[in-house]
């Protein structure tokens, strides 16, 4: 759901700032290189609403994409089950990391090449690009994980990447199509979460363990303080967190501030329960059992 509007809340508030900029274009004129950018009119008009409305939900290129995510944590996941050559595991684990991490990475970067590196670029930044939502916590987590094989960590990325990042990677709204690159980079993390996620669980065995219903609450919590804080600190709204987003989302029907707020935890902390039910247990081990010789002396 924080996926979804991401997108749409920046979305909406670049056009927003593009019609004020044709009104009084000189702020934008003054601050874009001139040879490294585009002129102002073809941002605005050439490429900008051009890849606006150009992503498909469930279209050709978002079902390949769906597709391609289940085919990979499949084959990733059958593989590691299968007490594979521990250098080439590592090479995997490795690798996923690194993409993981890149993706993220990419967001401002792909944002100041297409917005330019003026006062509008780094806005664009500060308001959409900052790795401060959910999604690019638990990518940290999770590359993290894959590098050490944390159990703590793996659960904490188990939980909050398959509870919140999968609904995003089925349901995005995206100002990119597959011509673009952010498209690419999009799928990368929010498919590569649910992969590594997955591929850490039941393909590693580094399972949820005893407590971590408390410990994800606790966890939930602890991101929930830190990124109001830097939302008030910079004056936006990560995570939807200090304030509702514009009318016309699923945060709507959550209620007024701040009681959306309860009803985001209680449907977030109920995903995490039925994960938890869902997930491989860890081992119990065996008392050796006491022969009669043993009994009787």
């Amino acid at each position: 759901m924080v996926v979804r509007l991401r997108r749409m809340d920046a979305r909406l508030w670049v056009a927003r700032e593009i019609i004020h900029a044709i009104n009084d274009p000189s702020p934008i004129l003054d601050d874009a290189p001139t040879q490294s950018f585009r002129s102002l009119s073809d941002m605005i008009f050439s490429d900008y609403f051009s890849f606006l409305a150009q992503f498909q939900l469930f279209g050709i290129a978002h079902l390949l994409a769906i597709l391609v995510i289940f085919i990979t944590t499949f084959a990733l996941t059958r593989y590691a089950r299968k007490s594979p050559d521990p250098k080439t595991l590592k090479r995997i684990r490795y690798t996923m990391a690194v993409l993981l991490v890149t993706a993220v990475s990419l967001d401002p970067v792909l944002t100041l090449v297409r917005y330019g590196t003026g006062s509008f670029g780094w806005e664009m930044v500060v308001k959409s690009a900052l790795p401060l939502y959910l999604c690019d916590v638990v990518s940290f987590l999770l590359a993290y994980a894959l590098v050490t094989r944390s159990q703590r960590i793996t659960e904490i990325g188990f939980l909050w990447g398959i509870a919140g990042t999968t609904q995003g990677l089925i349901t995005p709204i995206l100002s990119f199509d597959s011509s673009n690159i952010e498209f690419y980079v999009f799928f990368l993390q929010h498919g590569g979460v649910p992969i590594a996620a997955i591929f850490l669980v039941w393909g590693l065995k580094i399972v949820p363990e005893k407590g971590a219903l408390l410990r994800i609450f606790c966890w939930s919590w602890g991101y929930m303080a830190i990124v109001m804080t830097i939302n008030w600190i910079i004056g936006q709204n990560y995570g939807f967190l200090n304030e509702l987003p514009d009318p016309g989302t699923l945060f709507d029907h959550m209620g007024p501030y701040p009681y959306y707020l309860i009803t985001l935890q209680g449907i977030a902390f109920t995903l995490y329960f039925i994960l938890l039910k869902i997930a491989p247990k860890p081992p119990t081990e065996k008392l050796p059992e006491i022969s009669g010789k043993t009994r009787a002396s």
